[in-house]
């Protein structure tokens, strides 16, 4: 098994490192903040030279789209004056371990003159976030080699690394869903280990970080904090309290971090109060928009909410499947009540990747429960074909996103931000840009 994770981890690292398409957007200047706290032990980013004047918008958050294109500095802001990254921190504090090896072989985010090097800032996010993405395909392997055999936890793995959003983007560059994602597999393979008793119930220590951790790098992460949470609460009570006290002393380092950094007990960023209810309308989009929906970009997860049904009498682990099911429905919830639904200049359903832990677990608990039924005889050969087709359909949609600058610059070309009702037209899907003419243009 450790050879064939070797493998997997080698694989998927060139892959993703091959793939020719980055863009530093809302990560940009992340990694320049590691080498900060590395070098100057400080969460502010003063007397560097930056590619643009810092705008001070009294509000560190994200801005609303569309984002001229001369601000190249909305990642950041000022605060009592001093300059801070106004995106989560903790993609920056996390990093540091490999920002400091990095540094070490003479890779920088600032040139000696205090300039700015999105060069180095380029390099360090595209190896970190290549690196991230394959560890992450080698733990979704080692999490269904749990319940299934080696040929099936393989197509899951590979599945999950190209047929969804780790290739199209999370291993691009250090999102803030990249680290999310990564820790989530964790979070997975333990609650699947402890069911299955392939890890011993001594871990509410680090299922708590790892959670918490979860919410440090995106406020999304408030999602698996609350359903980990109850999901504890309902059935390892006796690890409870161990669990709680150690969630809540992370906590409280985030509130000490945030006000000593951003003088407030919780960043502005995590307080955006722009969601609303009523933007629930755009939930047929989010499913199925030609250029964001998720069962257009990820068909092949259609065919795994089909076998959690199909094989609904047959799946050992009901509570496990009910949250994640619960999770994925909550981020599909979040990301449409969100006014930018459609996560801005990105490929794909971008917001929905904080997801994916839960849809690899999903997907591996559906096909043990298929492997169990001996009656599936009539349908087996059936269901393996249309899997197969949605697999490969998933992995091409996906790798165009990875490997072709056209679906990029579809973007631009519809002028999204300002006609996000674009993102409903079937003649231009953006997944097609490059193959098909574009019709429409700026205006």
């Amino acid at each position: 098994m450790h050879r064939i994770g070797l493998w997997l981890f080698a694989v998927a690292s060139v892959v993703f490192l091959s793939s020719k398409v980055w863009v530093l957007a809302d990560s940009n200047y992340s990694m320049l903040l590691s080498e900060n706290i590395i070098s100057k032990h400080s969460s502010y980013l003063n007397g560097y030279k930056f590619p643009a004047p810092i705008q001070d918008v009294a509000r560190c958050a994200s801005p609303t789209p569309p984002i001229p294109k001369d601000f190249l500095t909305y990642q950041l802001d000022r605060v009592h004056g001093n300059v801070v990254y106004c995106y989560p921190n903790g993609t920056s504090i996390l990093s540091i371990p490999f920002v400091f090896l990095m540094n070490a072989i003479g890779v920088h985010c600032f040139r000696q003159d205090g300039s700015y090097n999105p060069l180095g800032e380029g390099a360090m996010q595209r190896l970190l976030a290549a690196l991230l993405m394959a560890g992450f395909t080698v733990v979704v392997f080692n999490t269904a080699v749990q319940v299934l055999s080696v040929t099936p936890s393989l197509l899951v793995a590979v599945g999950t690394a190209f047929g969804t959003q780790v290739w199209s983007t999370a291993s691009r560059v250090m999102w803030s869903h990249t680290w999310l994602i990564f820790l989530g597999g964790f979070v997975a393979y333990i609650l699947l280990g402890q069911e299955t008793g392939h890890t011993k119930r001594d871990h509410p220590i680090t299922l708590a970080t790892l959670v918490s951790w979860m919410y440090l790098v995106r406020p999304t992460g408030a999602i698996p904090v609350l359903c980990v949470t109850i999901y504890v609460f309902a059935f390892w009570r006796s690890d409870f309290i161990v669990y709680a006290l150690t969630g809540l002393t992370w906590f409280a380092g985030f509130v000490c971090y945030s006000w000593l950094t951003f003088g407030k007990l919780i960043p502005d960023y995590y307080l955006d109060s722009r969601a609303d209810i009523g933007n629930l309308k755009n939930l047929p989009a989010v499913l199925f928009s030609p250029s964001r929906g998720l069962f257009v970009f990820i068909p092949i997860f259609a065919f795994v909410l089909y076998l959690v049904v199909r094989y609904w009498g047959m799946l050992k682990y009901k509570r496990l499947v009910v949250l994640a099911l619960s999770m994925v429905i909550l981020q599909v919830l979040m990301v449409s009540v969100w006014p930018i639904w459609w996560g801005g200049s990105s490929y794909g359903p971008r917001l929905i990747a904080d997801a994916l832990p839960w849809m690899a677990l999903l997907t591996i608990l559906g096909l043990a429960a298929r492997a169990s039924d001996t009656g599936r005889v009539l349908l087996g050969k059936t269901e393996t074909a249309i899997a197969l087709v949605l697999l490969v359909l998933s992995i091409v949609i996906n790798g165009r996103g990875a490997l072709s600058d056209a679906p990029s610059d579809w973007n631009r070309d519809f002028d999204i931000d300002r006609h996000p009702e674009r993102l409903k037209d079937w003649s231009n899907p953006q997944f097609m840009a490059g193959i098909i003419p574009t019709s429409v243009k700026n205006r």
